[in-house]
């Protein structure tokens, strides 16, 4: 004897009502972070012989596409870089900070980008006043 074993086919049904909200959307929700990987931040943000950077070295063009993205929080550092980031190790003089193996992404992280240079970037670039 032969068992057929019936399946019941169940269907769902998903209505959107783009005028009926149950609460607001943090727009923190949307943001975003800077990693240490491949060009984000060195020949990304960051590149001081670039003929468009400023004084500070961060490229302006950038600057502008970021702030076009209206990104509400950037989180640094981020992703997986975090996992092996000595804060101390970005801040003082530049010529004194360390260069190391990022084992992460098993490049040399040079430092030259800390938090004091990220705090300036993110002023550029985010509005607080939106």
């Amino acid at each position: 004897m032969l068992l057929k074993k019936e399946t019941e086919s169940k269907k769902a049904k998903l209505i959107l009502d783009k005028d009926y909200r149950i609460g607001k959307v943090d727009k923190r929700l949307f943001g975003s972070f800077i990693e240490h990987l491949g060009r984000a931040v060195y020949d990304g943000i960051y590149e001081p012989d670039h003929p468009l950077a400023g004084k500070d070295g961060f490229r302006k063009d950038v600057i502008a596409l970021v702030k076009e993205l209206n990104v509400p929080i950037v989180r640094y550092p981020g992703g997986n870089f975090v996992s092996g980031y000595n804060w101390e190790d970005g801040i003082g003089p530049r010529s004194k900070r360390p260069k190391k193996l990022d084992l992460a992404w098993h490049s040399t992280e040079t430092n030259q980008v800390g938090l004091n240079e990220f705090v300036e970037w993110a002023k550029k670039v985010i509005d607080r006043h939106g």
